[in-house]
């Protein structure tokens, strides 16, 4: 690749860095003068969304062997803007074996999760059932898998169920993840 094309790559990066930088100290002035004075001029609170009921699946999980060179992590972000955003992470005898990016998101009136794994193409998930609790995704159409679903069991462990048919009653396999602490 010649320099100049990189230079122009690399223009519209600098760009948007210019514009944060010079935005980032007004918005940090407005944050620290407080609430605006007039109440009246306040944006209402937003209405609930179907995304609320998958906001307990935020933060950080894991299982791992008792040596640490197998693990399985799955890290989400709380629901903002309409959109969850996660990723995980599998390792094998201390490396990396698989990634995915995911998001969950409302379309067409209900949650739909985003699945976009290493080393193939991204799918669609639609609900089948989502509450406080547990949140069951569904795809017959694709290849494998067809249903995943999530389980809460108290604040500090989530199962994750991955199963080959949509409606099969025994999951290919099944991640018993705890909560712990976000990397900083």
């Amino acid at each position: 690749m010649s320099p100049v094309s990189i230079r122009h790559r690399a223009a519209p990066l600098v760009a948007l860095t210019a514009v944060l930088l010079i935005g980032l100290p007004a918005a940090a002035r407005a944050q620290a003068d407080g609430p605006p004075q007039d109440p009246a001029s306040e944006t209402p609170a937003a209405e609930p969304s179907e995304l609320d009921a998958a906001a307990w699946l935020a933060g950080c999980w894991r299982v791992e062997s008792s040596d640490g060179r197998n693990a399985a992590e799955e890290q989400w972000m709380a629901p903002r803007g309409g959109l969850m955003v996660g990723m995980s992470r599998s390792v094998r005898g201390g490396e990396a074996r698989g990634y995915e990016l995911l998001t969950i998101r409302v379309a067409e009136g209900r949650l739909v999760y985003h699945a976009v794994p290493s080393g193939q193409a991204p799918a669609d998930f639609p609900a089948r059932h989502a509450t406080d609790g547990r949140l069951e995704f569904v795809n017959s159409e694709h290849d494998f898998p067809q249903k995943i679903a999530y389980t809460r069991h108290g604040d500090d462990q989530v199962e994750a169920a991955v199963f080959g048919e949509a409606d099969g009653s025994e999951p290919a396999f099944v991640i018993p993840y705890q909560r712990v602490r976000c990397p900083g």
